[in-house]
């Protein structure tokens, strides 16, 4: 489960990803986007109360709170960047997560890290950084991505070492509904927005069905077995998966990177490899 979920997680973020990115080009608001996939999320959570058990523990509760405060503002920070940037630029830089649970569960010990997993984490962002390139005449915007996908990949690297710290303590049947239905309450902080366009309606939905339950899945696993770094190693195999569909699917200058992106998913799929070899 550990290995096969996250993979399967990381093509469905791509395939959700496109189809936000989609709405947003057809006239849908960011603010929207942001609306729409965050209740997503925690719809998919809400099972959850009712199929794991939980016992209650304050500072795990006060845990899953904040950790529902950062993951709605790496939201709002990842769709500005989605918003901003390539699909197959973005998704890479959100990569950057990787190494920062890394480097953020080693100075909180909140997990035992070998200094493979370490490689793999440095092997995974040499591989971003291939990724990343994209058309000169982008730059702006790619310089704009990059900096809300940074601020993302720590939002979501602190979602990440918190749950992993205090999910298993509060029981996953508490914890993963505090922290999405934290998130819930948060979007009237969105303002308001505009209804989508006509055309905007559809990417819209299926965008944000799948990104709710990827994301619910991602911070399920995680939840359950405490390891966060090795989850995300897997996890980041997203990049690989954003630049194909991004291929397929979305701007034609793509193919012109594709080799350097290629080489950049080649990086990331040793990390995967080594992960899971020094387990």
């Amino acid at each position: 489960m550990i290995f096969i979920v996250p993979v399967a997680a990381a093509c469905l973020y791509a395939v959700g990803s496109m189809g936000l990115k989609k709405s947003m080009q057809a006239g849908t608001s960011a603010r929207r986007v942001m609306a729409v996939s965050n209740i997503a999320m925690a719809l998919w959570s809400v099972p959850l109360f009712f199929f794991f058990s939980g016992t209650w523990d304050l500072k795990a509760w006060l845990a899953a709170v904040a950790a529902g405060i950062a993951l709605f503002a790496g939201r709002i920070c990842s769709i500005k960047a989605l918003e901003a940037g390539d699909l197959s630029i973005v998704a890479p830089l959100l990569g950057m997560k990787t190494i920062l649970v890394a480097l953020l569960s080693l100075a909180f010990k909140a997990e035992g890290i070998n200094l493979w997993l370490l490689v793999a984490a440095a092997l995974a962002s040499a591989g971003v950084a291939l990724l990343q390139r994209g058309p000169t005449e982008s730059m702006i915007g790619m310089k704009k991505a990059a900096l809300f996908a940074f601020a993302a990949s720590l939002l979501f690297a602190c979602t990440d070492v918190l749950v992993q710290s205090s999910a298993r303590v509060l029981g996953v049947g508490y914890f993963h509904p505090t922290l999405f239905l934290t998130v819930a309450v948060l979007i009237p902080l969105l303002g308001k927005h505009p209804a989508p366009p006509q055309e905007g309606k559809k990417p819209l939905w299926f965008g944000s069905g799948i990104m709710g339950f990827q994301t619910s899945v991602m911070i399920l696993v995680i939840g359950l077995s405490g390891q966060a770094t090795l989850v995300n190693i897997v996890y980041s195999s997203r990049a690989l998966w954003s630049v194909v569909v991004d291929r397929l699917v979305g701007e034609p200058h793509i193919k012109d990177f594709m080799v350097s992106r290629l080489a950049g998913a080649l990086c990331i799929t040793g990390a995967v490899i080594l992960a899971i070899l020094t387990r």
